[in-house]
């Protein structure tokens, strides 16, 4: 069986590309499988060193609440953190 990529590898940022639909597409996928796992990912990266992956990780997790709110209600205290954060695009 083939390892699954994480989603990292699948956002705009780690493609090299400039616009927001690799984050979208992926947020279509992640919410249509009810992906679990993957929103961990995406969540746990808010903190990643690389701002574009912060940025790209906030994009995707706000369209997968745009389409599947359950899927992210869990993580709602990392949120409300977030409000505060120096950088604006996680805020």
């Amino acid at each position: 069986m083939a390892k699954q990529m994480n989603v990292i590898y699948k956002l705009a940022s780690s493609l090299n590309r400039r616009d927001e639909l690799p984050n979208q597409k992926l947020a279509k996928e992640i919410a249509a499988k009810n992906n679990k796992v993957a929103v961990k990912e995406l969540i746990d990266n808010l903190s990643n060193k690389n701002k574009d992956i912060q940025h790209d990780c906030i994009k995707v997790l706000y369209e997968i609440g745009g389409t599947n709110p359950n899927l992210i209600v869990n993580h709602l205290k990392i949120f409300v953190v977030l409000l505060t954060h120096k950088n604006n695009r996680l805020q």
